[in-house]
């Protein structure tokens, strides 16, 4: 039992699970308010942009990368999408050139690191400038309004009392993981990114997974640029700035490794959902807005030194317990050679 226990609080989803529980419960005990069904949508549908965008950053930081331009992919996606709907074009059209220009950036961005090896920050960093001045450019330094009402009727749109955006994004989530476990082609993120050498002399084609990584996360971008755009209904220039750094301790708090091969979608998820119960919880206990992020971080470290604790006093754990099988062995093995010994001594 207590080795279950043990190995259950290993897992980090459970332990950011835990500590969420928690969390809500003991905010709810204060406000009771914070507990109301209305209160809990609200927040999983807030979490759900940057659900989408840390979801994409797994992909990177499973391959030992990383990816800051995010945040700006998610703004130009948007810019574009609300150009298309603003200049008459249809929904989908829009989509369509939102999600095409987040591949188009993720691409650029892993070219640059694949095939020219350019350091992922500084090449990422790069893009992040370039992405945020095409911004200006596009818009020509003026938000984007009068959005047509097509795309906010996709926003409040429900099924069963639920957001039909909550169900997309949740589907997207299980079915990422899906594939990451049990299609063996996309197991190699997780394969580059613990051992890129032995990965190439297996045969996978590394550079090809790592420019996959930097698509699939500016492809994700851009699925949230649709979100982002359909809940707030106008694009300001500020669209997706700090999302990169929110998306990366996301991925952390989730489990994922930044020395690559470890992380799990359902990680993004829980990292997503927990920092925005974070922002939330500051509102219902009256607190000033400008600590949200130094909470967040606060959290943020707490649970990876804690888990960093787990997992040693897990280590140490099966570490005794190898020496102590051993020791057993040993002696058995002693044993059972003097018994033969003495065995050989009395036939002769």
């Amino acid at each position: 039992m207590k080795n279950k226990l043990r190995n259950l609080f290993y897992n980090r989803e459970i332990l950011v699970l835990t500590i969420l529980i928690a969390l809500i419960a003991i905010v709810g005990f204060i406000n009771p308010n914070f507990l109301k069904p209305t209160s809990l949508m609200f927040i999983v549908n807030s979490s759900l942009v940057l659900v989408l965008v840390t979801v994409g950053e797994i992909f990177v930081l499973l391959t030992k990368g990383i990816d800051v331009s995010v945040g700006a992919i998610l703004g130009i996606s948007a810019v574009v999408l609300g150009t298309v709907l603003v200049s008459g074009g249809s929904l989908f059209s829009a989509i369509f050139a939102a999600v095409i220009t987040g591949v188009v950036a993720g691409s650029i961005n892993g070219v640059g690191v694949a095939y020219f090896k350019v350091p992922p920050i500084i090449m990422t960093l790069g893009t992040l400038g370039i992405y945020r001045g095409l911004m200006r450019i596009i818009t020509e330094g003026s938000w984007i309004e009068n959005i047509p009402p097509n795309i906010k009727n996709l926003a409040s749109a429900e099924f069963m009392g639920v957001r039909v955006f909550i169900y997309f994004v949740i589907v997207a989530v299980i079915t990422v993981s899906i594939l990451l476990k049990r299609v063996r082609v996309a197991r190699y993120f997780y394969t580059v990114g613990d051992n890129e050498e032995g990965a190439y002399l297996m045969g996978i084609p590394v550079k090809l997974i790592v420019f996959l990584s930097y698509v699939i996360s500016g492809f994700f971008a851009g699925l949230a640029s649709i979100i982002f755009v359909a809940q707030i209904a106008f694009v300001p220039m500020q669209a997706g700035q700090g999302l990169e750094l929110r998306a990366i301790a996301s991925s952390v708090l989730g489990g994922v490794s930044l020395s690559g091969g470890v992380g799990t979608p359902y990680g993004a998820l829980l990292g997503g959902i927990f920092l925005t119960v974070i922002d939330s919880v500051l509102v219902y206990l009256k607190l000033p807005s400008h600590w949200n992020n130094a909470v967040a971080g606060l959290i943020l470290l707490a649970v990876v030194i804690l888990d960093y604790r787990i997992r040693v006093s897990v280590e140490d754990y099966q570490r005794r317990l190898r020496a102590r099988f051993r020791f057993v062995f040993v002696k058995e093995e002693a044993h059972l050679s003097k018994k033969s010994a003495f065995v050989k001594e009395k036939t002769k």
